[in-house]
């Protein structure tokens, strides 16, 4: 494990990444940290300052830590270089500068603790000048130094966040296999959901007081987001980030469901430890939108070639649908709670990021024409939804019309490549080298097909929608039209597995005659499910967003309040 932490801390950042994991760390270690870095505010040479009792220290001294963080390694390069950033500025700062101007009244008489840390080692070319500086300006009883490289972190961070009692071997087994199959697609993370899970269930069973309890908590969500992290930063050395994606996913609901169930929502401090952890899944999806992004500007630039995997690459096709369309949905949600006016701006310019990078993938794969399953109404209505955020209005209407019709043909003209109720990767291949039962028996019931006449709807698309009504209602007369629609026990099922399997309502429905009668319907549902939805805990605490990655993660019906609320408003 000490490899693997030490393999992880080599590959952080100074900034935003080594610096946000310190604080964790120190407070596992029985410290209070008085302050954090900053980007754009001048430290005096201090980073991260906490007090507490030095363990290191035999009497276990009560000290003021002032931690100066360093990237990479200590070496003649950065120790004094004439660069305002090298490490012996910044010490010489926090002696005559910060030590007197600088610390709080109650820490004066502390002895301090000046430490140097860094994800890497000291290099014999600048040792003899670290040990020189050190005993020059140490004052026994005032003033030490210690420095903290990738070694004795991996040793700290191992002990106090990769606990015995936080953190079992047998889930540092599961870690380790993770990392070990981080460039494997064939299936899901496995071993990372089992150690979310064993972690989760080991703070259940504790029966402690209150303060001891939410302590464990934090403590957990912080090693849990390590985790993640690590899985994270193993999958950009795979070149591999879809596992990564999976696990935050998996974190983020499971977390979620956790403090739900432990009604401790309403605790501000816990809830924050939860908004970290999905800071970290941000940063995994935009880095995987990142990576695919030259990608989607290239015909058939997700597969090479066109011809290849005629199963397969549609596949993949609607898979990244759905992950740039859950993404949007997220971002969307961050601008509603966003009280800041230029986040917002960012936000939103991320959502028009996204929608560009939606058309182009769409416009150049003719896949995403052709839904094999019909659980991908998900993914297309999750798109559709940032599309329509984005103002996309002449291309949602463009894909919305192409769906329509090659459905139709691919059922009605070609017997394959239509949506089939089933999920089944064997029945699509049964149907492509002609192999199945009768082709009605693979279409007995649509989720996509009324989704898709709400779009008509919302898209304004009267003339169209004449002809994808008598189309779909000659060619599938025997297919039941329907959508799933949450109940009041949804919640109990939504963050651990598909609750549409579990709970819910299914709603048989026509597809009219007038795109008017289906905009009616549309709204009538939209009422009734109002209350239920915002009822919900995610919906309560802002983040209805959550429903869209489990319908991404956990193949949940998407709820369709998340587009009708466009039947009856503008954006």
């Amino acid at each position: 494990m000490k490899l693997v932490i030490r393999e992880y801390l080599s590959m952080l950042k100074e900034s935003g990444e080594l610096d946000i994991l310190l604080p964790d760390l120190l407070l596992a270690m029985g410290l209070k940290p008085l302050s954090k870095a900053q980007v754009g505010v001048r430290q005096y040479g201090v980073d991260i300052a906490a007090k507490g009792l030095d363990l290191d220290d035999v009497n276990k001294t009560d000290k003021l830590f002032l931690l100066t963080v360093k990237q990479g390694h200590l070496s003649r390069q950065n120790w004094d270089s004439d660069k305002i950033q090298d490490l012996r500025p910044s010490l010489n700062e926090i002696l005559d500068v910060y030590l007197n101007k600088c610390v709080d009244i109650d820490c004066k008489n502390l002895p301090k603790k000046i430490i140097v840390c860094c994800n890497g080692d000291i290099k014999q070319d600048v040792e003899l000048n670290w040990q020189g500086y050190k005993e020059e300006r140490s004052k026994q009883g005032e003033i030490e130094f210690d420095f903290w490289g990738a070694d004795k972190l991996s040793i700290l961070i191992e002990t106090y966040l990769f606990d015995e009692y936080i953190f079992p071997e047998k889930s540092r087994k599961n870690l380790r296999k993770t990392i070990a199959l981080a460039d494997q697609n064939e299936e899901e993370p496995k071993y990372f959901y089992a150690l979310i899970k064993d972690t989760l269930d080991e703070i259940t069973t504790k029966n402690q007081s209150s303060a001891k309890f939410k302590k464990e908590i934090n403590k957990a969500f912080s090693t849990l987001n390590l985790s993640l992290n690590i899985v994270f930063y193993w999958c950009q050395e795979a070149n591999n980030l879809l596992p990564a994606l999976f696990c935050a996913e998996r974190m983020l609901l499971s977390v979620w469901e956790f403090l739900r169930k432990q009604n401790l929502l309403e605790d501000t401090k816990i809830r924050n430890k939860y908004y970290q952890i999905f800071a970290t899944y941000l940063n995994i999806a935009r880095i995987f939108i990142i990576k695919i992004q030259p990608h989607c500007k290239v015909e058939h630039g997700l597969f090479g070639y066109a011809e290849a995997e005629e199963i397969e690459y549609p596949l993949r096709i609607f898979e990244i649908i759905g992950i740039l369309g859950t993404f949007g949905i997220v971002v969307y949600n961050m601008i509603l709670t966003e009280q800041d006016e230029e986040t917002r701006q960012s936000f939103l310019t991320e959502i028009q990021g996204v929608s560009q990078i939606l058309k182009s993938l769409i416009l150049r794969n003719p896949a995403a024409f052709t839904p094999l399953y019909d659980n991908h109404a998900n993914n297309i209505a999750s798109a559709l939804i940032v599309l329509q955020l984005a103002g996309e209005s002449n291309f949602i209407q463009t894909w919305v019309i192409g769906l329509g019709n090659m459905m139709c043909t691919a059922y009605y003209s070609l017997g394959f490549y239509f949506p089939i109720h089933t999920n089944s990767y064997n029945d699509l291949v049964s149907i492509k080298f002609g192999k199945a039962p009768p082709k009605h028996e693979f279409i007995k019931a649509s989720t996509i097909l009324p989704m898709l006449a709400d779009w008509y709807a919302i898209a304004d698309l009267s003339n169209d929608y004449q002809n994808f009504e008598n189309n779909v209602n000659k060619i599938f007369s025997h297919t039941n039209f329907m959508l799933w629609y949450p109940d009041e026990n949804s919640e109990d099922f939504l963050y651990v597995t598909n609750a549409g399997y579990c709970s819910g309502v299914g709603v048989s429905l026509q597809i009219h005659s007038s795109i008017e009668d289906i905009q009616k319907r549309g709204i009538n549902l939209l009422s009734n499910q109002e209350n239920i939805c915002h009822n919900m805990s995610c919906f309560i605490f802002g983040l209805f967003s959550l429903t869209a990655i489990a319908s991404r993660h956990f193949k949940t019906p998407i709820f369709p309040i998340l587009w009708q609320q466009f039947l009856n408003k503008p954006i």
